[in-house]
């Protein structure tokens, strides 16, 4: 059985952590197939959008903890080599290849979604959540310091103060608390997730390619930019999708008061 299991439907990408057994906890295979999968993801041209979720009850209960403790040594130096390594060569270039996919990806979250697997909801660009969800960061408990990205993302997320009370106190959170954080977007019942998954990611499916890519691209680059420059990405942007045939299609289907017939370009 695969552990990651990967469906295409359409212009849809479905990824599911599949290995209900252990709360879909991710190992190290698990993560490199992430990684070669966002990676290729980058140049896909046939999908629009990108839907990761969990099979079974839980969306991921993170890291596999079984797997880092093989890793433990009585010698303080080989622990940090072995540590430092494993997120230099995991964690970081799944991250960073997460971020850098540009199409829209929305979170499938029920149950649990705990250390990496919070991390995976954070860079994702919608959430919907069941009201089963629960997200934590425990690595304080752990005796260890946020290492997925995490004091970047999550302070960006849902504010410095909220990042730091849920690091620090190794806080689990509700769905209903994290709609509050702005860290997901919608809460609904667990019966309703699969649909209202859907019908988000159909509706982002049939708009034009070009402009959802291109305005992903500018809220996430205007994170790190000034006004001005923001503006300027804009107005580059705004070039770039106004060549674009979806571009003459939506404002000749508007002034003819018709749907648009959006191919993708």
């Amino acid at each position: 059985m695969n552990r990651i299991d990967i469906k295409r439907a359409k212009d849809i990408c479905t990824i599911r952590f599949n290995r209900p057994e252990r709360m879909n906890a991710i190992d190290d295979d698990m993560t490199r197939t992430l990684i070669a999968l966002f990676e290729a993801l980058e140049t896909d041209r046939d999908t629009r959008v990108v839907v990761i979720g969990g099979t079974g009850k839980h969306f991921s209960a993170g890291g596999d903890i079984g797997n880092i403790a093989d890793w433990l040594s009585p010698d303080p130096q080989v622990r940090h080599d072995r540590f430092t390594e494993a997120v230099s060569s995991l964690s970081k270039p799944l991250v960073l290849a997460m971020q850098r996919v540009p199409q829209p990806i929305i979170a499938s979250v029920r149950g649990h979604a705990i250390g990496v697997a919070l991390q995976i909801v954070i860079l994702a660009d919608l959430v919907v959540a069941s009201d089963t969800a629960k997200f934590s960061l425990p690595q304080l408990d752990l005796a260890h310091t946020p290492d997925h990205g995490e004091s970047w993302s999550l302070s960006r997320k849902i504010g410095l103060s909220r990042a730091l009370q849920m690091s620090l106190m190794a806080e689990r959170i509700d769905a209903a608390t994290a709609e509050r954080y702005h860290l997901v977007n919608w809460v609904v019942t667990d019966d309703e997730l699969d649909a209202r998954i859907d019908a988000i990611a159909q509706r982002i499916a049939a708009s034009p390619t070009a402009a959802a890519q291109g305005a992903k691209a500018l809220f996430w680059g205007a994170q790190r930019q000034t006004l001005a420059e923001a503006m300027d990405s804009e107005i580059a942007m705004l070039g770039q999708v106004a060549m674009q045939e979806d571009f003459v299609e939506a404002i000749t289907a508007f002034t003819q008061k018709r749907p648009p017939n959006f191919r993708g370009r």
